[in-house]
């Protein structure tokens, strides 16, 4: 197997727009699939190399699936929608080199762990996010995924979302910010509800959406939140996906519900790729 490897190259304007990008180099000379991850860290830190060590890394590219991997703004500076823009930007950027890349623009699927996996998820339910009327060749590129594989991921930035499902003290950590705003004392302003709405990827669920993993290291056992669980656990618990493949069973479209009791069994995720690049 050759990977030919592309560094710290820029997708965007921005400084945090760059990606990493691990192109599989087929003996046939075909285009291959690809998988774009976002990594976490709150959207405040992270970078884009934790992915490297991650075993879903090794298996694609042995499998022969491309990788990029992919930094984005920060909410210290940039709040919502930046990251979820430079999601979008950034699969738009990957499309659009796939000729270049001998990629299948086809065959793109989108990945990410807690924030990433949200800025991610929230792309993938979009849907194509495309300008057609764009001056930028990347921006009149589609922004669709066929499948997801999310990591301990949300699918809301909306308080709201946690009435009936946790009744202990926590909001999420950095939402304020998040949202641009001064204190958590706001969230519940009616501009920043629109905005909680807007940013929350569970409100774009459609009969369009993409299969999915889901996949969250702690144990479910209740259809709820415990109360007592620490912030952490809050935020990443499998009741994100619960409920969101609630949604997707309406709709009778793939879902794969992982958690600590039902663990991904070996081989599963790229298989799962594999199946939806068709």
């Amino acid at each position: 197997m050759n990977v030919v490897e592309h560094k710290d190259v820029a997708y965007g304007p921005f400084e945090r727009n760059v990606l990493d990008a691990y192109l599989v180099s087929r003996e046939d000379g075909k285009p291959t699939p690809v998988l774009i991850f976002f990594h976490g860290g709150g959207y405040v830190h992270g970078d884009k190399s934790v992915f490297l060590s991650t075993a879903l890394m090794k298996e694609c590219l042995e499998a022969g699936i491309s990788v990029v991997t992919c930094n984005y703004r920060f909410i210290t500076t940039d709040p919502f929608p930046a990251p979820m823009e430079d999601g979008t930007r950034a699969i738009q950027f990957v499309r659009n080199k796939a000729a270049e890349w001998k990629i299948d623009p086809d065959k793109i699927a989108s990945s990410g762990s807690s924030a990433g996996g949200h800025i991610a998820l929230w792309n993938a339910l979009k849907g194509n996010l495309a300008k057609p009327d764009s001056e930028d060749p990347v921006e009149r590129t589609s922004s669709a995924v066929c499948a997801f594989i999310g990591y301990g991921t949300q699918v809301s930035k909306d308080q709201r979302f946690y009435e009936g499902i946790y009744e202990g003290p926590h909001i999420q950590p950095n939402i304020a910010m998040f949202y641009g705003i001064a204190s958590v004392d706001e969230l519940y302003r009616p501009d920043v509800l629109k905005l909680a709405e807007e940013a929350s990827a569970i409100n774009f669920m459609s009969e369009a959406a993409p299969p999915i993993v889901m996949i969250y290291d702690f144990v479910f056992d209740l259809p709820r939140i415990p109360a007592e669980a620490p912030v952490g656990e809050v935020i990443h618990h499998p009741m994100h996906g619960y409920v969101l493949k609630q949604r997707y069973d309406e709709y009778g479209i793939p879902f794969v519900f992982r958690h600590t009791a039902d663990p991904v069994r070996p081989g599963e995720l790229v298989d799962f790729l594999l199946e939806h690049f068709g």
